[in-house]
């Protein structure tokens, strides 16, 4: 008897192509986008600093505050940015070993379920 084994092939194809876009992200990506973020920031960090002096010009309070206000988001959405980067790329580990766990999970299961719990 001849046992249809397509979606399991295609569940190992699905799942080894996450590995790989997990691995390319968390080990190629994030590192990238941590070191761009922290370029960016050493960039605009002159520019805020310019912009600080500018902004204590300003006559209206509540335009000033306001405009301060946006500079400080700005900033700390940049410090943000560069931590979860970082974190990614630290904790990618856990995305792999997550994986590798479904794909053994799914192997074992497969094994047992057509050839009768013995490795054929």
């Amino acid at each position: 008897m001849k046992k249809n084994k397509k979606g399991s092939v295609t569940l190992y194809i699905t799942f080894f192509i996450s590995a790989i876009i997990i691995i390319l992200i968390t080990g190629v990506i994030a590192p990238m986008g941590v070191r761009f973020n922290t370029e960016m920031y050493k960039a605009g960090e002159r520019i805020i600093l310019q912009s600080n002096t500018s902004i204590s010009s300003i006559q209206d309070a509540e335009v000033k505050a306001s405009v301060q206000g946006n500079l400080a988001e700005a900033v700390s959405a940049s410090e943000t940015n560069i931590e979860v980067s970082s974190d990614l790329f630290q904790y990618s580990w856990i995305f792999v070993l997550v994986l590798t766990g479904i794909i053994l999970y799914l192997l074992t299961r497969t094994l047992v379920q057509y050839s009768g719990g013995g490795i054929a």
